[in-house]
């Protein structure tokens, strides 16, 4: 049987928060998770600015891959001129019009599985909407910045149980599988307990 679709969110730094040198450092790995999820026929989401998210989304176009670029702007026009940053060469750009904190809604809740390389506040964002929505959220370690604090501050701080489920890995092949199949387990559990549900209603 097919697998059903599956939607993939990557959050990272955009170049106005990244340096030259740290997009350096992980653009070999963005580039191979762009290949990996192209790969495994996931759809890409990203908040539609470059810096790792581009990176991602030019690797997986490259491959063949269908991406998803939710804009924080009105309009390409507005895109352009208040972000100051090269478009994403998303296949579909969808124009939100809520700045970046509604641009991050939008972004997780359409995810199945938020993957974070790298990132600052804005992606401790959209990890934080991620955790509280019960996502399999991938972490790809080694990469610094929100992708490696994460975990840290799950174990540091006060939280409640919202189901999701974090995975940590170096390898960005590694991480894709283990997301995909726990994602699976996820759904297959789901569908399990609707069913049980469903034999329990009187007819």
């Amino acid at each position: 049987m097919q697998r059903p679709l599956i939607k993939i969110g990557v959050m990272g730094s955009a170049s106005t928060s990244l340096s030259a040198e740290g997009l350096h450092r992980v653009d070999a790995l963005a580039a191979r998770l762009g290949k990996k999820i192209a790969a495994e026929s996931c759809v890409l989401i990203t908040g539609e600015l470059d810096g790792i998210p581009g990176r991602v989304v030019a690797a997986h176009s490259q491959y063949g891959g269908l991406s998803v670029g939710i804009s924080p702007a009105h309009s390409a026009v507005e895109h352009a001129a208040l972000y100051d940053t090269l478009p994403c060469p998303s296949t579909v750009v969808i124009y939100s019009g809520f700045g970046f904190k509604g641009r991050n809604v939008i972004a997780v809740r359409s995810a199945d599985i938020v993957i974070l390389v790298a990132g600052g506040i804005g992606t401790l964002n959209e990890f934080t909407m991620a955790y509280d929505e019960g996502k399999v959220i991938g972490l790809l370690h080694g990469t610094g910045g929100a992708a490696d604090m994460a975990q840290t501050l799950l174990d540091t701080l006060p939280v409640r149980a919202t189901g999701a489920i974090i995975i940590a890995d170096p390898a960005p092949e590694q991480l894709v599988d283990r997301c995909i199949a726990r994602l699976c387990e996820q759904r297959a559990e789901q569908a399990a307990g609707n069913a049980g549900r469903d034999a329990a209603l009187p007819n």
